[in-house]
Protein backbone atom coordinates (compact mmCIF):
# COMPACT_ATOMS: atom_id res chain seq x y z
CA UNK A 1 0.00 0.00 0.00
CA UNK A 2 2.73 1.85 0.69
CA UNK A 3 4.11 1.76 -2.51
CA UNK A 4 1.26 2.54 -4.36
CA UNK A 5 0.92 5.82 -2.63
CA UNK A 6 4.43 6.63 -3.17
CA UNK A 7 3.87 5.66 -6.60
CA UNK A 8 0.91 7.92 -6.63
CA UNK A 9 2.20 11.08 -4.72
CA UNK A 10 5.62 10.97 -7.14
CA UNK A 11 5.73 14.02 -9.10
CA UNK A 12 5.36 12.58 -12.87
CA UNK A 13 5.89 14.51 -15.95
CA UNK A 14 2.67 13.68 -17.63
CA UNK A 15 1.06 15.74 -20.03
CA UNK A 16 -2.99 15.57 -20.63
CA UNK A 17 -3.47 16.54 -24.46
CA UNK A 18 -6.61 16.71 -26.51
CA UNK A 19 -6.10 15.48 -30.59
CA UNK A 20 -8.38 17.37 -32.58
CA UNK A 21 -7.65 21.11 -32.72
CA UNK A 22 -4.58 20.40 -30.75
CA UNK A 23 -2.51 17.42 -32.40
CA UNK A 24 -4.39 18.16 -35.48
CA UNK A 25 -6.54 20.06 -37.16
CA UNK A 26 -9.96 19.85 -36.57
CA UNK A 27 -12.41 18.41 -39.33
CA UNK A 28 -14.90 21.23 -40.70
CA UNK A 29 -18.28 21.37 -37.66
CA UNK A 30 -19.95 18.38 -38.09
CA UNK A 31 -16.99 16.41 -40.15
CA UNK A 32 -14.50 14.29 -38.96
CA UNK A 33 -11.21 13.00 -39.74
CA UNK A 34 -11.95 9.29 -41.13
CA UNK A 35 -8.91 8.61 -42.73
CA UNK A 36 -5.19 9.28 -42.01
CA UNK A 37 -4.71 10.71 -45.54
CA UNK A 38 -6.88 13.27 -43.72
CA UNK A 39 -5.02 13.89 -40.45
CA UNK A 40 -2.82 16.85 -40.68
CA UNK A 41 -0.86 17.68 -38.17
CA UNK A 42 -0.54 21.43 -36.27
CA UNK A 43 3.56 21.92 -36.93
CA UNK A 44 3.86 24.58 -34.04
CA UNK A 45 1.83 21.63 -31.36
CA UNK A 46 4.45 19.15 -32.67
CA UNK A 47 7.33 21.31 -32.01
CA UNK A 48 6.26 22.08 -28.29
CA UNK A 49 5.66 18.38 -27.85
CA UNK A 50 9.47 18.07 -28.97
CA UNK A 51 10.74 20.69 -26.54
CA UNK A 52 8.56 19.12 -23.70
CA UNK A 53 9.67 15.31 -24.63
CA UNK A 54 13.33 16.34 -24.35
CA UNK A 55 12.73 17.47 -20.35
CA UNK A 56 11.34 14.38 -20.21
CA UNK A 57 7.53 14.60 -20.54
CA UNK A 58 5.27 12.04 -21.61
CA UNK A 59 1.65 12.15 -22.99
CA UNK A 60 -1.29 10.93 -22.63
CA UNK A 61 -4.31 11.99 -25.12
CA UNK A 62 -7.69 12.50 -24.49
CA UNK A 63 -10.42 13.02 -26.96
CA UNK A 64 -14.26 12.57 -27.54
CA UNK A 65 -14.74 10.53 -30.96
CA UNK A 66 -18.66 11.08 -31.65
CA UNK A 67 -17.86 10.03 -35.23
CA UNK A 68 -18.02 6.56 -34.02
CA UNK A 69 -21.66 6.98 -32.73
CA UNK A 70 -22.38 8.60 -35.51
CA UNK A 71 -21.47 6.36 -38.11
CA UNK A 72 -18.84 8.30 -39.79
CA UNK A 73 -15.26 6.33 -39.33
CA UNK A 74 -15.28 2.81 -37.64
CA UNK A 75 -13.71 1.91 -34.55
CA UNK A 76 -10.67 0.29 -36.72
CA UNK A 77 -10.51 3.11 -38.95
CA UNK A 78 -9.74 5.39 -35.86
CA UNK A 79 -7.58 2.76 -34.45
CA UNK A 80 -5.58 3.27 -37.66
CA UNK A 81 -5.17 6.67 -37.44
CA UNK A 82 -4.29 6.80 -34.05
CA UNK A 83 -1.20 3.97 -34.40
CA UNK A 84 0.00 6.23 -37.46
CA UNK A 85 -0.08 9.07 -34.83
CA UNK A 86 1.93 7.29 -32.24
CA UNK A 87 4.36 6.24 -35.17
CA UNK A 88 5.08 9.57 -36.05
CA UNK A 89 5.54 10.67 -32.60
CA UNK A 90 7.64 7.62 -31.89
CA UNK A 91 9.80 8.63 -34.52
CA UNK A 92 10.56 12.14 -33.34
CA UNK A 93 10.72 10.79 -29.66
CA UNK A 94 7.52 12.00 -28.28
CA UNK A 95 6.43 9.16 -26.37
CA UNK A 96 2.67 8.71 -26.58
CA UNK A 97 1.83 6.68 -23.12
CA UNK A 98 -2.28 5.88 -24.05
CA UNK A 99 -5.44 7.58 -25.75
CA UNK A 100 -8.10 7.75 -23.57
CA UNK A 101 -10.98 8.16 -26.48
CA UNK A 102 -15.08 8.50 -25.79
CA UNK A 103 -16.80 6.98 -28.83
CA UNK A 104 -20.32 8.30 -27.81
CA UNK A 105 -22.42 10.42 -29.07
CA UNK A 106 -22.91 13.18 -26.71
CA UNK A 107 -26.53 12.70 -26.53
CA UNK A 108 -25.42 9.34 -24.49
CA UNK A 109 -24.55 11.37 -21.57
CA UNK A 110 -21.75 8.99 -20.89
CA UNK A 111 -19.38 9.63 -17.78
CA UNK A 112 -16.21 9.66 -20.61
CA UNK A 113 -17.31 12.56 -22.74
CA UNK A 114 -15.58 15.79 -22.12
CA UNK A 115 -16.76 18.30 -20.64
CA UNK A 116 -17.62 15.23 -18.36
CA UNK A 117 -13.53 14.15 -16.34
CA UNK A 118 -14.29 10.58 -16.73
CA UNK A 119 -11.18 9.79 -19.24
CA UNK A 120 -9.15 12.25 -17.27
CA UNK A 121 -9.55 10.25 -13.86
CA UNK A 122 -9.24 6.69 -15.82
CA UNK A 123 -6.26 8.01 -16.80
CA UNK A 124 -5.18 9.38 -13.36
CA UNK A 125 -6.06 5.44 -12.05
CA UNK A 126 -4.45 3.99 -14.50
CA UNK A 127 -1.24 5.71 -14.40
CA UNK A 128 -0.92 6.85 -10.58
CA UNK A 129 -0.52 10.54 -11.20
CA UNK A 130 -1.94 13.33 -9.45
CA UNK A 131 -4.43 15.42 -11.46
CA UNK A 132 -3.70 18.85 -9.53
CA UNK A 133 -0.46 18.63 -10.55
CA UNK A 134 -0.98 17.87 -14.33
CA UNK A 135 -1.96 20.07 -17.21
CA UNK A 136 -4.53 19.57 -19.85
CA UNK A 137 -4.01 21.18 -23.52
CA UNK A 138 -7.78 21.50 -25.22
CA UNK A 139 -8.75 24.23 -27.85
CA UNK A 140 -12.52 24.60 -26.51
CA UNK A 141 -14.38 25.79 -23.12
CA UNK A 142 -15.86 22.16 -22.49
CA UNK A 143 -12.23 21.07 -22.71
CA UNK A 144 -11.08 23.57 -20.16
CA UNK A 145 -14.51 22.73 -18.15
CA UNK A 146 -13.58 18.62 -17.92
CA UNK A 147 -9.95 19.67 -17.01
CA UNK A 148 -11.50 21.55 -14.32
CA UNK A 149 -14.09 19.20 -13.62
CA UNK A 150 -10.92 17.13 -12.93
CA UNK A 151 -9.14 19.00 -10.52
CA UNK A 152 -6.38 19.45 -13.50
CA UNK A 153 -5.37 23.06 -15.15
CA UNK A 154 -6.29 24.00 -18.65
CA UNK A 155 -4.67 25.59 -21.21
CA UNK A 156 -6.72 26.55 -23.98
CA UNK A 157 -4.63 26.22 -27.26
CA UNK A 158 -5.26 28.34 -30.15
CA UNK A 159 -3.94 27.46 -33.42
CA UNK A 160 -4.17 30.77 -34.81
CA UNK A 161 -1.82 32.68 -32.34
CA UNK A 162 1.47 31.69 -31.77
CA UNK A 163 1.47 30.59 -28.05
CA UNK A 164 4.06 28.91 -26.37
CA UNK A 165 2.03 26.09 -23.58
CA UNK A 166 5.41 24.10 -23.33
CA UNK A 167 7.55 26.72 -21.84
CA UNK A 168 4.67 27.61 -18.92
CA UNK A 169 4.61 23.82 -18.76
CA UNK A 170 8.20 23.05 -17.85
CA UNK A 171 8.20 26.44 -15.70
CA UNK A 172 5.87 25.15 -13.59
CA UNK A 173 7.61 21.74 -13.10
CA UNK A 174 10.88 23.74 -12.38
CA UNK A 175 9.25 25.54 -9.54
CA UNK A 176 8.30 22.02 -7.73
Amino acid sequence: RKELADDYLSQKKILLIDRDGVINKKAPRGEYVTTWSEFEFIPQTISQMKNLSMFGFEFIVITNQAGIARGSISLGDLEIIHSNMCDYFKERGINILDIYMCPHHWDENCDCRKPKPGMFLKASWDYKFRLDETFFVGDDERDMEAANLAGTQGILFDEEHDFNFSDRIIESFKEH
